[in-house]
């Protein structure tokens, strides 16, 4: 039996690396409008042209703590714009001194699909344009990926790129999404 644990073990091991090596990201991009007013509408687009998996959660890291717009989604009284009813935003979990922004959808129906594009996720902020960080997860919350769009920043660097806690409170927003998938 422990000769079998250690086959397996090296088996998912192999897979791993195998699929680290060919595995392919979407990407978050980033429109920012500046509207003149001191204010900035910052526009998103989750494109999985190249990606490897469905996106269904992605979140946004900022360098401060507050965030100075309703973070809940339009249709439930908040300053998010999404791009149908199927998808929700909401605070997120960040680092401590910092705050998310979460993304999500409750239907693997409504996943950003593979060679697809989805946009329409937008708000607006009295803090300037800076590089923040992004995440993105599958329904599992089995594979993410992690990199820099522009979005609203107090000019101060989210620490070793938020990618720990980040990650941790991303794949528990997955956890949750899958579970309340199964209860809809």
């Amino acid at each position: 039996m422990k000769e079998r644990n250690g086959e397996l073990r090296r088996f998912v091991a192999a897979g791993a690396l195998l699929l680290a090596q060919h595995a392919a990201f979407a990407t978050i991009t980033a429109n920012v409008a500046d509207n003149g007013d001191g204010t900035f509408t910052y526009s998103y687009t989750v494109d999985n042209s190249g990606g490897s998996f469905d996106i269904a959660a992605w979140s946004l890291e900022f360098d401060f703590a507050v965030p100075d717009w309703n973070q809940l989604d339009v249709p439930t009284g908040g300053d998010v714009s999404i791009p149908n009813i199927n998808w929700s935003a909401d605070k997120g979990i960040a680092t401590p001194g910092h705050s998310a922004q979460d993304f999500f959808t409750f239907t693997s129906s409504d996943d950003v699909k593979i060679n697809a594009t989805l946009g329409g996720f937008s708000f607006t902020s009295h803090f300037s344009p800076g590089d923040i960080l992004f995440s993105e997860f599958s329904e599992d919350g089995f594979f993410s990926n992690s990199g820099t769009v522009k979005g609203p920043s107090s000019g101060t660097a989210v620490p070793d790129g938020g990618m720990g806690v980040g990650l941790l409170a991303l794949g528990a927003l997955a956890t949750f999404g899958a579970l309340n998938r199964k209860g809809r």
